[in-house]
């Protein structure tokens, strides 16, 4: 998590108290989010891919900061959401996400059959 102080320097949760409390407040509230989820996985024995788990993970997080912002917006009166995020934020944003995509040469790609997009089985000979 991070937190800035006052003169704009970021300041870790290592270094701050405050951030700590508020990630494993934070990490408490996800594992109670994501119990029923493994519990369900635990009782019916079945495998989930790793990378499943990292999405699930990943998707509580997002829930639970989407939910906590929508709960402060609501608290401080705010009606629309161009009063918290300017057009100036979504570029910036959309300029960091397009940077961090990483293109792959399909035919480098392991685990697949050879097959590419919109053809069909190989044909044996």
């Amino acid at each position: 998590m991070k937190i800035v102080d006052p003169s704009g320097k970021e300041v870790t949760s290592k270094e701050n108290k405050d951030a700590k409390e508020l990630e494993k407040q934070l990490n408490k509230n996800i594992e109670k989010l994501l119990e029923p989820i493994f519990n369900k996985i635990k009782l019916s024995g079945a495998q989930v891919p790793q990378e499943q788990l990292v999405q699930l993970s990943s998707a509580a997080h997002q829930m639970l900061f989407n939910r906590m912002i929508y709960n402060l917006l609501q608290k401080v009166g705010v009606k629309e959401i161009s009063e918290v995020l300017s057009e100036d934020d979504v570029e910036e944003l959309q300029t960091s996400l397009s940077n961090q995509l990483q293109f792959v040469d399909p035919s480098q790609q392991q685990g697949m059959d050879g097959n590419g997009p919109g053809e069909g089985p190989k044909k044996e000979n």
